[in-house]
């Protein structure tokens, strides 16, 4: 007995040693004599678990509680066992019975709730680690996993709470400063939140994740000038999730740019050019991209190009054969974010719209589509079809102040079709979690407010459905027609930007495969490409698109195309209605 005491003693040094397969076959000779030594089994499945060899680890470690079944400290390893095997259900059970059978055993309770993350438990995973910090209250990495599910459940005081007790053990450990800002950031401190990871960033500037974290932290804070240059740099990362969040980083700073209309930092973080540097015009790949389902229109609006000009470009249904092409472009676009299935026609005369939406869900990066129709061509089946095809928001488009002036300015329409099929989608589409939206185009008129009023009729019709409503704007080639004296076209200058962030941040591609300027060139006046002869990507960084940046830029109209120096977004032009019972104000002269 003596002798087998030294063999287990020396197969255990070897193992302290990391000698592992000296081990493995010290602890064999030893159980080759008692093979029912619960420590040597159990020790012999750590060896077989540290070597990589889980099933054999499992099969040594279930032995050994055979044996002892009052072993915490074997079901503790075994549940590590069945995690590194992929039994995820068996590692619970093994952690769970450990803890109690032993309920002092922090290390357990902390390997407990890493499983319970895996799992997708975390309401269950705060409480195994909170137990192991009660039990270890100096254990900086138990602290830090129970802020982070803490921080997961929406209790960023309590993260904090952990994240600081963390930082304060280990100070100068990454993970602890992370952990604490993205808990800082919860709480609303974004200042706080930036030190913090700015802090961990210059411990370990080299780290790709602590560059992305302290990206992020300038961003929130607005020191857009400091994060632009570090997120592109991380967008050239080999690390594809580094890099992909550093491109998704950029897109949200881009929108968050134009969202208070400042196109000119939007500009410089799509091109990178801080600090001087000079652009060719060259920009990250679109962050969304704008596909004409269909460029045929059942209605011929009288504020729209297509309805008034109808028969000004080629009108078609994109075919499989495009959307293929197209798909295989949009496959290698990594960050591409939102999808817009609508330019100038209707989408839902393209039966193939449905089937178009979920694999471009299903095959590219893109997880939000949207697209806008007029509803007249809706029917119990298209709503079925969509409702499971993975679209998030449909705009349907009913204009005018009134019933009757919606049919007066959507040509063919006829309202209250629109209602019953406004209301059948809704009866699908909205327990499908699809969010339907009215846009609600009204001619201006002399003495309207500065911001229209919503029309009572569709408040009172569509109760509880967002209503977007808009003075109608004058589009790229709209042009007035004789049978329409009483449109005309009037500058708003609240509505002029005199820039624009559509050719630095969307691509537009039509049936034809044409690659057009933006989402308001509905006619396809200004053609940068076609996917017959080039990639996506080099007609996006192609000599056109980049001179219109540069022009964007420098704030040079005259070097911009005529498709933008007519377009409202940049000229702030509105379509408005001189009804015959409005008089027309003359300049210079008083009613009385």
């Amino acid at each position: 007995m003596q002798d087998l005491s030294i063999s287990l003693r020396q197969a255990v040094a070897l193992h302290q040693q990391g000698r592992l397969a000296e081990a493995d076959a010290a602890y064999r000779a030893v159980l080759d004599i008692m093979p029912d030594h619960a420590d040597t089994l159990r020790l012999w499945g750590l060896v077989a678990l540290q070597s990589g060899a889980a099933e054999a680890a499992c099969a040594r470690l279930s032995r050994a509680i055979a044996v002892n079944p009052g072993s915490a400290e074997a079901l503790h390893v075994l549940g590590g066992a069945f995690r590194q095997a992929g039994d995820l259900e068996k590692a619970l059970g093994s952690y769970r019975r450990a803890t109690v059978l032993r309920p002092v055993f922090p290390e357990c309770h902390f390997n407990h709730g890493n499983a319970l993350i895996q799992a997708e438990r975390p309401l269950e995973a705060a409480v195994a680690y909170r137990m192991a910090v009660i039990q270890q209250p100096l254990a900086a990495n138990s602290r830090l996993n129970l802020a982070g599910v803490l921080n997961r459940i929406g209790d960023p005081a309590g993260a904090a709470l952990q994240a600081r007790a963390a930082v304060a053990l280990e100070p100068q450990q990454p993970a602890m400063l992370t952990a604490l800002g993205r808990a800082e950031t919860g709480l609303g401190n974004a200042a706080i939140a930036e030190r913090t990871h700015g802090r961990a960033f210059r411990l370990y500037p080299r780290q790709e994740s602590l560059a992305y974290e302290h990206g992020l932290a300038l961003s929130a804070v607005g020191r857009i000038e400091e994060a632009g240059p570090l997120l592109h740099t991380l967008a050239r990362s080999t690390n594809a999730t580094v890099r992909l969040g550093a491109k998704l980083a950029l897109h949200r700073l881009v929108i968050r740019c134009t969202d208070g209309n400042d196109y000119r930092r939007a500009a410089a973080v799509v091109l990178n050019t801080w600090d001087g540097q000079v652009s060719d015009g060259t920009a990250m790949l679109p962050m969304r991209v704008r596909i004409e389902s269909s460029s045929a229109c059942n209605l011929r609006c009288r504020h729209c190009t297509t309805g008034v000009a109808y028969h000004s470009t080629e009108r078609r249904l994109l075919k499989a054969e495009m959307f293929e092409r197209i798909l295989r472009e949009l496959k290698g676009i990594e960050g591409l974010v939102s999808g817009v299935m609508y330019l100038g026609g209707e989408p839902l005369m393209n039966p193939q719209l449905e089937s178009m939406i979920r694999r471009l869900r299903d095959e590219t990066s893109i997880d939000q589509i949207h697209f806008v129709t007029n509803a007249m061509l809706a029917t119990e089946e298209r709503c079925r079809a969509l409702a499971d095809c993975g679209v998030e928001k449909i705009y349907v488009s009913i204009d005018g102040r009134s019933p009757e002036e919606n049919d007066a300015i959507r040509r063919g329409s006829h309202y209250p079709t629109v209602r019953r099929n406004l209301n059948l989608m809704r009866r699908y589409l909205e327990p499908a979690g699809v969010q339907l939206i009215i846009s609600n185009n009204v001619l201006r008129r002399p003495g309207d407010p500065p911001t229209p009023v919503v029309p009572a009729f569709l408040i009172e019709d569509f109760p509880g459905l967002p209503i977007a409503t808009n003075y109608a704007y004058k589009w790229p080639g709209w042009t007035q027609t004789g049978e329409d004296p009483a449109l005309v076209v009037d500058i708003n200058p609240g509505r002029r930007h005199g820039n624009c962030g559509a050719p630095f941040t969307e691509s537009v591609i039509r049936p034809n495969g044409d690659v057009t300027l933006c989402c308001y060139d509905i006619s396809g006046i200004e053609v940068m490409g076609n996917l017959s002869q080039g990639s996506l990507a080099d007609i996006w960084n192609g000599e056109r698109y980049r001179a219109v940046r540069l022009a964007m830029i420098a704030g040079d109209e005259a070097a911009l195309p005529g498709v933008c120096r007519n377009c409202p977004v940049y000229t702030g032009e509105e379509i408005q209605e001189r009804p015959a019972s409005v008089p027309i104000p003359v300049p210079g002269v008083v009613a009385v």
